[in-house]
């Protein structure tokens, strides 16, 4: 079930804190966050990011997005940038190829490739990332990157497994984000037809709904894209704890200290 914790749906903020595991433990709150960016908080939403205390935030995004949206500074934490992507934007991309036929399948097609490559290509650019969330030293600590869906996602899912957390709650954790941004998606989609229209020199009724429904889909979660994830760890390591000892580099003796420190007993 989805702990009732910090939701602040303009920056997809919520915290790992809540969740049970497998072995009846519950993840300690207030000591792990995922969010997107922060760029175009409030004064009263600052006070809310500066009341988790953090002592860590792993900025995920590329050097051009942090650019563009820079991470304020709440208080005394480090900011700690780690990059996990390639340099080009593969859902830039995906979103050139939303006037085409069958828009919408085709680009959750292109985000079940980018789910099955975090595992099969770039699994390495994650290393320093979990290095610093396993880590207790680092708590309280904040992950995000610009959406807090993708990149975020796949590491709340990862460290929700670490931990030993059901797969059907990491499923609920990484769809919640819907719930979350579903308005903001909405007033995108407006935007979007209103665009095309003046683009196209068309009416507004007359934009091709495939290409709106593409274009939510990439602001948006998909399950087929986290069971993605699922199956690509399954077919290459076997296990998600295999994964992180052979690929992540996170040893059994790490995990235990870390567990130590964030979970309680029932």
């Amino acid at each position: 079930m989805t702990p009732e914790n910090v939701h602040l749906p303009e920056s997809n903020l919520r915290e790992l804190g809540g969740y049970q595991t497998t072995a009846g433990q519950t993840i300690k709150k207030g000591l792990l966050y995922r969010c997107g960016h922060m760029s175009e908080l409030t004064p009263e939403q600052k006070d809310i990011y500066r009341n988790l205390k953090l002592q860590t935030i792993i900025d995920l995004r590329r050097q051009d997005e942090v650019e563009e949206r820079p991470t304020p500074q709440f208080a005394e934490e480090t900011n700690q940038h780690i990059s996990v992507s390639d340099p080009d934007n593969a859902f830039a991309e995906a979103a050139a190829r939303a006037h085409e036929p069958d828009a919408a399948r085709i680009i959750l097609g292109e985000a079940v490739r980018y789910y099955t490559e975090i595992i099969t290509h770039n699994i390495h650019r994650y290393i320093p990332v979990m290095e610093y969330i396993f880590n207790p030293d680092n708590l309280p600590l904040l992950f995000h990157c610009t959406a807090g869906k993708d990149r975020t996602g796949f590491v709340a899912a990862a460290t929700l497994k670490f931990l030993d957390v059901p797969d059907e709650t990491v499923m609920e954790d990484y769809l919640l984000t819907n719930d979350l941004l579903q308005e903001r998606a909405n007033e995108r989609v407006i935007v979007w037809r209103e665009r095309l229209a003046a683009e196209r020199g068309i009416s507004e009724d007359d934009v091709d709904p495939e290409s709106l429904k593409a274009l939510k889909t990439l602001m948006l979660t998909h399950r087929d894209m986290i069971q993605a994830t699922f199956t690509a760890v399954a077919d290459n390591y076997g296990t998600w704890h295999d994964l992180r000892r052979e690929a992540l580099h996170i040893s059994d003796n790490q995990l235990e200290i870390f567990k130590s420190h964030v979970l309680i007993e029932k």
